[in-house]
């Protein structure tokens, strides 16, 4: 009798978990999520050239979030999916010293997003909202 409540009592756990699961699937289901994009192009100041291998570091909260580091065209990108009430908070730092042309200065800049940065609307529960930012860098040789 005993192992039969217990059997009984284990399917009625895992029938509520299940059902947990599938309500809170439900309620995520169908909400878009806003995404934002950062691109640019990092160059030297006193000549225009791209600069490879910057590492960019996306702070997040006092913390390292994310990293990203320049193509041989000195591009950038940060493809994120969160609120951003808050500006963006980005930093430009050479990491290989004279290999890229020289020992860059690092620099520190914020971001906000705005809605002229929104290139794609909501439309109800269909597609998100989109921004994009593009913010190109020059840095000074140390």
């Amino acid at each position: 009798m005993k192992k039969s409540a217990i059997k009984m009592f284990d399917k009625v756990i895992l029938m509520l978990l299940g059902m947990t699961g599938i309500v809170y699937s439900c309620a995520k289901y169908g909400e878009p999520i806003a995404e934002y994009e950062v691109n640019g192009v990092v160059t030297d100041k006193t000549n225009t050239k791209p600069i490879q291998s910057i590492r960019v570091i996306r702070q997040k909260y006092g913390d390292h979030g994310d990293t990203a580091y320049t193509s041989s065209q000195g591009r950038y990108v940060f493809k994120l999916w969160e609120d951003f009430s808050n500006p963006v908070h980005l930093k430009f730092e050479d990491i290989d010293g004279e290999a890229n042309g020289g020992e860059f200065e690092t620099k520190e800049i914020n971001l906000t997003f705005t809605d002229a940065d929104r290139i794609k609307k909501e439309r109800g529960n269909k597609t998100a909202n989109k921004y994009l930012k593009i913010q190109n860098i020059e840095l000074k040789k140390r």
